[in-house]
């Protein structure tokens, strides 16, 4: 075997070695993003922390809304606002 052959035996194997590296790349990527993949879970978990926190957000925002009509009825009470004068 001459040198040169063996320079392109040696170049064929270094491209060989890294377009077997680029498949696995490529697979992990796929597997990453299928439906079923670690990208899609995050996404689904994320949502399902968001539709908590919106559950929950809408039941401070109605406790907080409860608790500002009380206060307007107990201010009104408090200041006779009812009683004064129209004049």
């Amino acid at each position: 075997m001459s040198e040169l052959e063996r320079e392109q035996n040696k170049r064929i194997n270094q491209q060989q070695r890294l377009i077997n590296e680029l498949r696995e790349r490529l697979k992990t990527v796929e597997l990453d993003l299928e439906p079923t993949g670690r990208i899609s879970e995050a996404f689904e978990l994320i949502e399902n922390h968001l539709t908590l926190h919106d559950k929950r957000f809408d039941r401070l925002e109605h406790k907080v809304n409860q608790l500002a009509s009380k206060l307007d009825i107990i201010i009104e009470h408090l200041t006779s606002i009812n009683d004064l004068p129209e004049e």
